[in-house]
């Protein structure tokens, strides 16, 4: 932390985007405070916006908040890091990039959110970040452990992995069939799922997802690991196999859709089928019927038109996921979606994602409702006056009575009657 003045007592962090950037602000908050500096909450002696570039949408959003920071820090140095920095290509001070891994990264939250992945090789052609966070990257096991075992003894029940392309975990290469989906574009390929067994480690490689959550479920005092996000590719059997048995792995998969047309996935550079997605989503629902499977849908892609998006919709009933995360397409002038015919107006891809959400909110109802008396353990996130609130492992909040769980605390987990 060298490059600051003697003169900077005071910092504030303004965040935005995925969970992989609030890990990289609260290990960043963590070293400010360690080299002497105190959080403010306005009239800070340097501001960090830690940007977003994920869509034109978040770009935009980035802008705002650096004219917010501006406003309420006027005497402040204004940093700006994350990925909209590197897809301007800015020359900034790379705080990030300093040596700040030791110790816990600061958090507000009752779930511990630990980065162990990052970069992105899959060049899906809505998305910036392979351009700005690069090639695959994974911490050390060892590292990864030891961060775990401190937020266990810090009190946090739940810890959270994330990462950019968290299914890959220990991989320096890309799979060819992940890497290269244009070489399952025969029919035959297209209806049968991706050689993915290199998801389990390949050539050099020495760790994978898999064999650090064996490690990771030994540690003393765990209370439980959820998984942020993972590619249906990735999705391999002994990852399903470790969820089966009660061994501190949540029974919960957020398995990104984006679409539910083969058209469109194929104008997304993704690597999949429906008829792909399908088939896994069935298979493990047969090794674990109550499983939350979680995804994520853009509307209003290049080309989506109204049979695509009730082919969308359709798979979106078909499949009943437990909860749906819908973003309205926002393009991206320097990525190849932005070039694609068939553009859909503004107004007609938020009219879709609003019907899809509102297709979510039923769909989360109807989930919740199945575990409606049974015993459930959460992770408290809020006490309130006679009310506690948590989150199961099958990722739904659920509220009880404050006066019959006494002595709790934020971060805890603990049994209730849903």
């Amino acid at each position: 932390m060298g490059f600051f003045s003697m003169k900077i007592k005071t910092y504030k962090i303004y965040t935005l985007g995925c969970k992989v950037n609030q890990y990289d602000s609260g290990k960043l908050a963590a070293a400010l405070e360690r080299a002497g500096l105190t959080v403010a909450r306005r009239d800070a002696d340097i501001t960090i916006i830690n940007s977003c570039a994920v869509t034109q949408t978040a770009i935009n959003k980035s802008v705002r908040i650096v004219k917010l920071a501006k406003k309420e820090n006027p005497k402040a140095e204004i940093r700006v890091i994350g990925c909209w920095a590197r897809l301007k290509g800015e020359k900034i001070k790379k705080i990030i990039e300093e040596p700040v891994q030791a110790g816990l990264a600061m958090t507000e939250r009752s779930r511990y959110f630990i980065k162990i992945q990052d970069g992105c090789e899959q060049y899906c052609s809505y998305c910036i970040i392979p351009y700005v966070r690069g090639k695959l990257k994974s911490r050390p096991e060892a590292e990864v452990i030891e961060e775990v075992k401190q937020a266990v003894a810090a009190g946090f029940g739940e810890i959270v992995l994330s990462g950019i392309h968290l299914g890959l975990y220990g991989h320096s290469v890309m799979p060819d069939s992940i890497r290269h989906p244009e070489r399952l574009a025969t029919k035959k390929n297209l209806d049968s799922p991706p050689a993915c067994a290199s998801a389990e480690g390949r050539g050099n490689d020495k760790t994978s997802l898999v064999i650090l959550l064996k490690k990771l479920i030994k540690i003393k005092n765990l209370g439980r690991i959820r998984l942020s996000s993972i590619e249906i590719t990735e999705v391999t059997d002994k990852l399903v196999n470790l969820l089966v048995k009660p061994n501190k792995i949540c029974r919960h998969l957020h398995i990104p859709l984006q679409s539910g047309s083969d058209k469109i996935l194929k104008l997304m550079n993704r690597p999949y089928s429906i008829k792909n997605y399908e088939s896994r989503i069935k298979n493990i629902r047969e090794i674990i019927p109550d499983i939350a499977i979680t995804t994520d849908v853009i509307t209003g892609f290049p080309g989506e038109g109204e049979k695509e998006f009730k082919e969308t919709e359709n798979f979106i009933k078909q499949i009943k996921f437990s909860r749906l995360h819908i973003f309205p397409f926002s393009p991206h002038a320097k990525l190849p979606a932005a070039k694609l015919p068939g553009r859909v107006g503004e107004n007609q891809r938020l009219k879709r994602a609003r019907v899809l959400r509102k297709l979510g909110i039923k769909l989360m109802a109807d989930y919740k409702n199945k575990f409606r008396g049974k015993i459930l353990e959460i992770a408290v996130e809020q006490i309130k006056p006679n009310k506690i609130v948590g989150k199961t492992e099958y990722y739904f909040d659920v509220e009880v009575d404050g006066r019959k769980l006494k002595n709790v605390k934020i971060g805890e987990i603990v049994k209730v009657k849903n």
